[in-house]
């Protein structure tokens, strides 16, 4: 295969060519496009499929599941498909492992798969037992990884017990900056900069607040502001979702998501301002996104990656999809 850095060529003939019923966040082309550097993921098209290579560590490493392609016209004419039926059915997909099994060889790399939903794992299991019966798979997941996934209606209504206690976190917000607070959202208004400006004070923040320790860490959401960066740049070519939370007109909150696929909307970025959170700001700009996406089904607020405090935050709203991403060797 011919392996490539996505640029924004791919990314715009990519972006009008995924109709599959995607959940995970992996499967987002802005994440893909942002992270490819962390990751180092090279990206190629062959045979109507997006195949995309980690060159992480551990369970960041390997091949992701091939993503099936459609196109009008003759826009598929050198990857070999035209219509996202013939890429979908398992005889395609089989095919689309046979390069990977193939590219793997060719490169002398491990034959890994990383970031596979169960339903994706099971595909590799079941071409494994038909194609490859010698072979077996050794996969394994981690917690860490599992993506938080809400119904956007729920988090928008905030209705009964299960959300009695964040209906009571906005409401003090409300209550506590009546007439002062104001949401404003990326596809109507010019707040670019003030999103920039919340994610650059929220890292001078915590880097105060590690005063030169966890240097790693640090740097990890240095890069992560660069990333936003970029996103913020490109909001028209990544068909950004997003707003502000402005009290007394200074912004305090942001929010930065893409679509993953008809109906999914992933979460990239929420921060928010120490002194505002305390007030319940971070329930506020939830709710208000919550409210300004109503043509998106689900919510994708992405993995907690092992962060004790991040995963008592996500769980608290009670995702309606916890999900598992597998990763392993097969030998």
């Amino acid at each position: 295969m011919n392996w490539k850095i996505l640029d924004f060529n791919d990314f715009r003939f990519l972006s009008g060519n995924i109709h599959d019923e995607l959940f995970g966040s992996d499967s987002s082309l802005v994440n893909l496009f942002l992270l490819q550097k962390k990751y180092d993921i090279k990206t190629s098209v062959q045979d109507g499929f997006l195949f995309r290579y980690y060159t992480g560590s551990g369970n960041r490493t390997g091949y992701g599941f091939p993503i099936a392609l459609t196109a009008d016209g003759d826009a598929l004419e050198d990857a070999g498909a035209d219509t996202l039926e013939a890429a979908r059915n398992e005889s395609s997909l089989f095919k689309a492992f046979e390069l990977i099994f193939s590219d793997a060889q060719e490169h002398g790399r491990k034959m890994q798969f990383c970031l596979l939903t169960a339903v994706q794992k099971e595909c590799v299991e079941r071409w494994l037992r038909e194609k490859h019966p010698d072979l077996k798979a050794d996969f394994q997941t981690n917690r860490d990884d599992c993506d938080y996934i809400y119904e956007r209606k729920k988090l928008a209504v905030l209705a009964g017990k299960t959300y009695h206690k964040k209906k009571n976190h906005v409401s003090r917000f409300l209550r506590i900056h009546e007439g002062e607070w104001e949401f404003r959202l990326l596809s109507l208004c010019n707040i670019s900069d003030d999103i920039i400006s919340v994610s650059k004070q929220w890292l001078d923040q915590r880097v105060e607040k590690a005063g030169g320790q966890n240097i790693a860490d640090m740097e990890i959401l240095r890069l992560e502001l660069e990333s936003i960066k970029l996103a913020v740049a490109n909001k028209d070519s990544f068909n950004l979702e997003g707003g502000v939370l402005y009290i007394g007109g200074k912004p305090v909150a942001m929010t930065l998501a893409s679509r993953i696929s008809d109906g999914v909307l992933d979460v990239h970025y929420e921060k928010c301002l120490e002194a505002a959170a305390v007030d319940g700001a971070y329930a506020a700009i939830n709710w208000c996104f919550a409210n300004a996406c109503p043509d998106f089904t689900y919510l994708n607020r992405e993995e907690d990656m092992g962060v004790e405090g991040l995963r008592k935050a996500k769980l608290s709203y009670h995702p309606d999809i916890l999900l598992d991403k597998f990763y392993g060797e097969i030998a």
